[in-house]
């Protein structure tokens, strides 16, 4: 996944600007990275716990995106958790398994924004092509 705060346009070195994530560790609460020898990683974006999940359990997923966008009518959290915690990426991995496709989901983040899985980035954003709207509904 993306480091945190990464320009997305400018994802050039692996282990600093792409991380990838290979465990979570509960006991301390932590993503656990696997970092080339000499690189230097970023900080990992706060929802690599909610990615690892998704990943864990849906084989057929290969590509997921985070966006503080919205669709219409996108089932959501029902409520707003913090960021990065494990409760939200619990309610996350709740909504796609319950997905008609897990592996072509789109769930939302109650006033937060959406998490698309797909099996490669083309398809999500053909899928997603049109229907994002940039206001994302508060209450």
């Amino acid at each position: 996944m993306s480091a945190s705060g990464v320009d997305k346009a400018k994802l050039d070195v692996p282990g600093r600007d792409i991380l990838l994530v290979s465990d979570y560790d509960a006991a301390a609460g932590t993503i656990v990275l696997s970092v080339p020898p000499g690189a230097e990683p970023r900080r990992v974006s706060v929802d690599a716990i909610e990615h690892w999940m998704i990943y864990r359990e849906h084989p057929g997923v290969g590509a997921i995106v985070h966006v503080h966008a919205w669709i219409p009518g996108t089932p959501a959290t029902e409520i707003s958790y913090p960021c990065g915690t494990l409760e939200l990426a619990e309610a996350v991995a709740d909504l796609v398994r319950r997905a008609p496709d897990p592996a072509r989901a789109v769930v939302g983040q109650r006033n937060h924004g959406l998490t698309i899985t797909g099996p490669d980035l083309d398809e999500i954003f053909r899928r997603i092509d049109g229907r994002v709207v940039h206001h994302v509904p508060m209450d």
